[in-house]
């Protein structure tokens, strides 16, 4: 399934200088702190680009190898989820509790 909501996104480097709010997917481990919201995506290469926090206090954007996301596990063993229900990267930012920075805002 997270293939499948990444192939909704723009290709990867398409959207850089690109202001306000854009198509983002909201990845999550259900048992750990880790949250991503990626708003790029290449399947050849198997990256996605976005906000990208592993629980430890900051995030940062960058690029996510999406095989890596998929064989991640928590403390528990679960993998990571999709939330259905973020479909921006604001509110994705929102769900991850992280402030908008200034420079992507319109």
């Amino acid at each position: 399934m997270l293939k499948d909501k990444l192939a909704t996104l723009p290709d990867l480097y398409t959207t850089d200088g690109v202001k306000g709010d854009l198509p983002a997917v909201y990845v999550f481990t259900p048992d750990a702190n880790a949250t991503w919201v990626l708003w790029e995506y290449n399947a050849e290469e198997g990256l996605a680009f976005g906000l990208c926090d592993l629980g430890l206090g900051f995030a940062e954007m960058g690029e996510v190898s999406v095989q890596e996301l998929e064989a991640l596990r928590g403390r528990f063993g679960l993998p990571v989820e999709v939330d259905k229900s973020v479909r921006t990267r604001f509110a994705g930012y929102a769900q991850a509790g992280t402030n908008i920075p200034e420079g992507l805002k319109s």
